[in-house]
């Protein structure tokens, strides 16, 4: 048998691999700069969190009345200390650890409580009705009042904080996975795989929840962002974190009374809200375009 020779010149395309679909979000999402800078923020807060017993050496609960109101850029305390000489830096980074936990925490608890009721109340139709009406009646309350009402019953703490922003994030969640459950279920592998006797358990969460996973980023991402202000406004009412608790909001509370004599006291905490706030909605933002698979790489 004749050996076929390629034609001399021919030039061999090579088969360019197919990109995962996380390798094409995150470009997407690279090449938007205000995303980026979020994810720089968020790194460097982890960082602080992680690491805070390497970046500060000072306790930040312990007192020192000799060295009180120390301004911005002293000589061992480069953000200056509060009223009862607790070093302002200190409290900053170990503040970044119970904002990000306690963010963390609730929309965790809440993610499981909104996928919980949207995958039963968008595949049930029987169901729908009731858990949409329990989301209504969530709905009814304004969400910062709804959390102070949950903890004026459980009481003040950080934990119970956290479990009152979850519980305000249930509803919010429940809709947006309800929604996209609707749409799923009427696919044509979801119909093969009934007709095949897949249970409803395993059609719900092996081929239902995977497909929903980019709108629950995108909400969880945000929002964070949501339930770290939450908390610090929480901490502010003194509903939340208690003295002497080193918490962003509680240190703009407690720093409030001397805004005009040692104004760092209640500027420094806020910038860290700010920014930390600002960094989760760009991402969140950023994550929904990239997400968008109307959206070409060019």
């Amino acid at each position: 048998m004749a050996e076929i020779v390629p034609a001399l010149g021919t030039e061999i395309k090579k088969v360019k691999k197919k990109e995962s679909p996380f390798i094409i979000t995150l470009k997407r999402l690279l090449k938007n700069k205000l995303a980026v800078i979020g994810l720089i923020i968020i790194v460097v807060q982890i960082g602080m969190a992680i690491c805070a017993p390497l970046i500060t050496s000072y306790d930040p609960a312990k007192q020192n009345l000799v060295a009180s109101e120390l301004p911005v850029f002293s000589e061992e305390h480069w953000l200056g200390t509060d009223n009862y000489g607790r070093d302002v830096w200190s409290r900053i980074v170990y503040g970044a650890r119970i904002s990000l936990v306690v963010g963390l925490v609730a929309v965790s608890l809440g993610l499981i409580g909104g996928v919980t009721l949207g995958l039963l109340g968008g595949y049930y139709k029987k169901l729908d009705g009731i858990i949409m009406r329990i989301v209504d009646l969530l709905f009814s309350f304004p969400g910062i009042l709804l959390a102070m009402l949950i903890i004026a019953i459980l009481g003040t703490s950080l934990v119970n904080v956290a479990i009152a922003i979850s519980i305000w994030s249930i509803p919010s969640c429940a809709r947006i996975v309800r929604g996209s459950v609707l749409s799923i279920k009427e696919k044509e592998y979801i119909m093969a795989m009934k007709s095949l006797g897949a249970s409803d358990l395993r059609i719900m969460v092996k081929h239902i929840l995977p497909n929903c996973f980019a709108p629950i980023i995108v909400f969880a991402t945000m929002r964070m962002a949501t339930a770290i202000l939450s908390t610090a406004a929480l901490s502010y009412l003194g509903l939340g974190a208690q003295p002497p608790t080193p918490e962003w909001g509680a240190m703009i509370s407690q720093g409030q009374a001397f805004m005009w004599s040692s104004p760092h006291l209640t500027i420094v905490p806020g910038i860290a809200i700010m920014l930390t706030v600002f960094a989760f909605n760009v991402v969140g933002d950023g994550l929904r375009d990239a997400i968008d698979p109307n959206m070409d790489i060019q």
